[in-house]
């Protein structure tokens, strides 16, 4: 006796462990990165300039309050007496000292950067500098060459119109 092979079926079967094999064996970028050691500093230098772990940045508060309570009340009483045509006035009045309180609240906050990505955005800025003074003297060069190339047309174009 002879047994029919389904193909239809076969061929799902062989499909999904196609599939099967392909996701097991398949590349991982996050493994690729861990393994390769120029990779993972390319990472880690994204990672810290874009700030994303700054373990060493650390925010200290500190707060400080001082009242000074000066509050003094002085009353005086004074007298004056003066006379006039024969008259004798009596003047009486009270003066007061008032001071008052004074508070005085201080806040101070400071905080610590993060070393590695202050020397990570140092580093890049003086990489940046240095290709753009490179460039500023392509630029010039380039300049100078438009220049020349401008004046030796002017001068073709004059020495054809005055013949």
């Amino acid at each position: 006796m002879r047994t029919k092979i389904d193909v239809p079926r076969l061929l799902l079967i062989a499909i999904a462990l196609l599939l099967l094999f392909l996701c097991l064996t398949s590349c991982n970028p996050v493994k690729q990165v861990l393994k390769n050691q120029e990779m993972l500093e390319e990472v880690a230098k994204v990672v810290v300039k874009g700030g994303w772990c700054a373990n060493d940045t650390t925010f200290v508060v500190k707060s400080d309050t001082l009242v000074e309570v000066d509050t003094l009340v002085r009353i005086d009483t004074l007298t004056d007496t003066y006379v006039l045509n024969d008259t004798t006035y009596i003047t009486k009045w009270k003066t007061r000292d008032i001071t008052k309180s004074v508070t005085i609240h201080d806040t101070i906050k400071s905080f610590i950067v993060d070393n590695a990505r202050v020397r990570l955005l140092q580093a890049d800025s003086a990489r940046l500098t240095g290709e753009v003074i490179q460039w500023k003297g392509k630029a010039d060069s380039r300049l100078s060459w438009l220049i020349s190339l401008l004046v030796l047309i002017a001068l073709f174009i004059y020495l054809k119109l005055r013949k």
